[in-house]
């Protein structure tokens, strides 16, 4: 079966990277520099007075070479493999989808990803969104965490003072996030994410039973680790678990970015 990846991330792609030489670099104090005065990524991460490691700064999700099978006009160009597919590192017997979400899933292979929320605007959601491939920023204090996506300039709220999940919640594409400290590691759980957001560029889909589970580790000062589990016996088997990295982008910052203002990829969809 050949897999071919959204539009839009042809249109992602073109619009963020250039964009970054707009900010004036001002140095991320959090990292300790090199002899040269470069960032030292390799370095203990850092921890808030409260004893916690500080997971605040700017993160870009890591690249990996283009998959066999799967088609991009920006040729060669590395995309996070979980951005494109969740079960990438996976073998096929340890993904079962239920029959009503594999007729889903390939009913949107075949279509090639121009239904794709993203490829017409919408949200990427959670927690595709930790995957993308443009930036985002991690503003930690000690009762919530807030992560703003430069992707269609979205936000998403981690509360930490003690609130329980949402019980039949409206559905939404960032859902409701609740997290707490399991040693070094920050556990988020997030419910009521709504049935249109898609698990990745490929088009895994999910019911509004969807949970979430994420475990964020700042390994160092320069890298980070989000495990990710997908809970949702609706549309799986057993649950999905995969693990998404991203490298500091010291010395950077967001920029506003919305898709409805950038897209030019509808007009050839077929």
């Amino acid at each position: 079966m050949k897999v071919f990846a959204p539009a839009v991330i042809i249109t992602a792609l073109i619009v963020g990277p250039h964009a970054h030489s707009q900010w004036e670099k001002v140095s991320d104090k959090s990292i300790p520099r090199t002899s040269t005065g470069e960032p030292n990524l390799m370095a203990p991460a850092p921890r808030t007075t409260d004893g916690n490691p500080d997971l605040s700064g700017v993160w870009l999700p890591d690249g990996d070479p283009i998959p066999e099978g799967v088609e991009t006009v920006e040729a060669d160009l590395p995309l996070p493999r979980h951005m494109i597919n969740i079960t990438a590192d996976l073998a096929p017997e340890e993904v079962e989808l239920t029959p009503w979400a594999a007729e889903l899933f390939d009913q949107r292979l075949q279509n090639r990803g121009i239904d794709s929320p993203e490829a017409n605007c919408k949200p990427a959601g959670v927690p595709y969104l930790t995957a993308f491939v443009l930036p985002y920023k991690i503003v930690q204090t000690p009762e919530l965490v807030i992560i703003l996506y430069e992707q269609d300039t979205v936000f998403r709220q981690i509360f930490l003072d003690g609130r329980e999940p949402v019980e039949d919640p409206l559905l939404r594409w960032m859902g409701y996030s609740t997290g707490e400290w399991d040693g070094d590691e920050l556990v988020v759980d997030t419910t009521g994410l709504t049935e249109e957001s898609w698990l990745d560029a490929m088009g895994h889909p999910h019911t509004d039973s969807l949970r979430v589970i994420e475990r964020f580790r700042r390994r160092d000062a320069g890298h980070l680790e989000i495990e990710t589990t997908i809970d949702d016996p609706g549309a799986y088997a057993q649950p999905i678990t995969y693990t998404v990295t991203a490298t500091a982008f010291a010395d950077d910052d967001l920029l506003e970015y919305f898709c409805s203002e950038n897209e030019k990829s509808s007009v050839h969809y077929q």
